[in-house]
């Protein structure tokens, strides 16, 4: 799934001088209209807008029902989505109705980009999957804060619990339900995957995510939070014929078909069966390293956001620091799931140029690793790291006297889904050793960073001290698509300070990274940021790279 959605994402790179020729000035797409609506509900765009039936659902639209609201929706390949009181929607990609390919007996329509990307932020929905599922099963997507979906041509629901489904209808009063993801497929096959496991649900069979772990779990019965749960009907005024075979209430667990694995016989997530699974399950384990869930067979390790600093490095002599996207072809690891390899950009005097980055006959230095957060890293010191340009030509780099950092983190299926509003305060939970090119290893005394989702905006600071001088520095800069990048990046600039007196400039870039608790797990829980501050007078160049967590 992992290479599906990296057609998604552009690999890119971040410097500080670099400007992109991207337009902002495009038109949002109708992604679908609204069939039933009932209470308040809208969608969060410029300007905001209350959305009732007959109304125009467009793609980039938050879709936001509140208490005791409830919305249908009739997308544009026919999908249907009912969507549950206290939900939050985001319509990231929408896309379907290339031209129709016709034959004697039949006409197809086809399109290769065709495209539905929903990112579940908060409550929960139900959708009988149009045309772009069961066409292209790869064209689609539903993220969620523990993972993303995939379907095989499918009716489902998904909800998601963050200490608001205890007074849910058909949950016993006073009763508490575990904070996660829950999932119940009433037709077809979904298949769900994150960085602890990939899990394989068909007619009949329920889920559940947790928060915390992140392990995906069968239930063997319907959890309380689906239970005669109104909220989860199409109406019938809403003109929503349904299925053959369809349960209207979702109240009764239905018999799985004939094709549905035994969930008796099924591994359980935790290594043990009764028998020979009947389905595969397969996975890569939190810290990265691929496992096997299931006798036979080798899981797909996923994509890799990382990132690094160094300077100065080619014909540039400034400080440089870089974000980017890695398919499992592109990046290395060693024994310890370290970085010893990736595809990143490196700067000429011509602009960015794609290049491998190899470790070379440097070492991995100052590595780190954080459970919660999943976030690792590390940094190349000594010997010299081999990098090759977009040509085949060399330009290797001597670490000697300077260091390249890195941090990294598994993508979970897919990048974090970003929250729209909110503001959170992270800690720092790790770093590399702070270097400059002179040969120094310095120490970071402090650093803070926090996020404003509302406005986009992040701020960083950094107190260093190396070779005997302190160095602070302040910034400040933009998330996603303010800064013309993938939602879950930023960068930034820094002013900094270098003895108390002297100033300088400097650069951040990096991402948030989707595992790790969080006091609302609508916010993601890390984050990766390397940095790359200048004196003046441009002759030390200090670099590094932090991790941060617990918002």
């Amino acid at each position: 799934m992992g290479t599906e959605m990296n057609k998604r994402q552009s690999q890119l790179a971040l410097i500080a001088t670099l400007l992109f020729a991207a337009s902002n000035s495009v038109n949002a797409a109708d992604a679908g209209s609204v069939t039933f609506a009932t209470g308040t509900v809208s969608a969060e765009r410029q300007p905001a807008q209350s959305l009732a039936k007959g109304d125009t659902v467009l793609v980039s639209d938050n879709v936001i029902t509140g208490d005791a609201s409830r919305a249908q929706l009739l997308m544009i390949d026919g999908a249907k989505v009912a969507i549950r009181p206290n939900s939050r929607l985001l319509v990231e990609e929408y896309a379907y109705g290339a031209a129709a390919t016709t034959t004697a007996t039949t006409s197809i329509t086809t399109s290769d980009d065709n495209s539905s990307v929903i990112s579940l932020v908060k409550g929960g929905f139900r959708t009988i999957t149009g045309a772009i599922g069961k066409e292209d099963p790869s064209d689609y997507e539903v993220r969620t804060a523990v993972g993303v979906l995939g379907i095989r041509g499918t009716d489902f629901a998904v909800l998601l619990c963050g200490g608001d489904c205890n007074t849910a209808p058909g949950v016993t009063p006073g009763a508490t339900v575990p904070d996660g993801l829950y999932l119940m497929v009433t037709e077809g096959i979904i298949v769900f995957s994150n960085e602890v496991a990939d899990i394989e649900l068909t007619a009949g069979e329920f889920a559940f995510i947790p928060l915390d772990t992140r392990q995906p779990t069968r239930l063997d019965t319907a959890p309380p939070v689906f239970i005669d749960d109104s909220d989860f009907r199409f109406d019938a005024d809403a003109d929503n014929a349904q299925p053959a075979g369809f349960d209207e209430t979702l109240g009764t667990r239905r018999a799985p078909d004939s094709s549905a694995p035994d969930p008796s016989s099924t591994n359980q997530g935790d290594g043990s069966s009764s028998e020979t699974p009947k389905q595969s399950i397969q996975g890569i384990d939190r810290d990265g390293t691929p496992i096997d869930l299931t006798p036979g067979g080798t899981p797909d390790p996923g994509n890799r956001t990382m990132n690094f600093s160094t300077g100065p490095l080619g014909a540039v002599d400034t400080v440089w620091s870089a974000s980017l996207e890695n398919e499992p072809s592109q990046y290395q690891l060693d024994g310890d799931n370290n970085l010893i390899g990736f595809g990143g950009m490196y700067p000429s005097r011509t602009g960015p140029d794609n290049a491998t980055f190899e470790i070379g006959t440097a070492s991995n230095v100052d590595t780190g690793f954080d459970s919660m957060t999943v976030l690792r890293w590390g940094r190349w010191a000594g010997g010299t790291a081999t990098i090759t340009l977009s040509d085949g030509s060399p330009a290797d780099q001597d670490l000697g006297n300077q260091s390249i950092h890195w941090i990294s983190s598994p993508d979970s299926g897919a990048p974090p889904v970003m929250p729209i509003a909110g503001t959170a305060n992270y800690s720092l939970v790790g770093a590399t050793s702070p270097t400059d090119n002179l040969g120094n290893v310095g120490v970071l005394g402090n650093a803070t960073f926090d996020a404003n989702f509302t406005t986009m905006r992040v701020n960083s600071t950094l107190d260093i001290d190396i070779n005997g001088i302190i160095w602070n520095a302040t910034g400040s800069g933009n998330i996603g698509a303010l800064a013309q990048l993938p939602a879950h990046l930023f960068q930034g600039n820094y002013s900094v300070i270098v003895g108390g007196s002297s100033s300088g400039t400097g650069v951040f870039s990096g991402f948030f990274s989707q595992p790790g608790p969080s006091s609302d797990p609508s916010y993601p829980g890390g984050v990766g940021l390397s940095y790359s501050l200048q004196d003046m007078g441009g002759t030390t160049t200090v670099s590094g790279a932090a991790a941060f967590g617990n918002p």
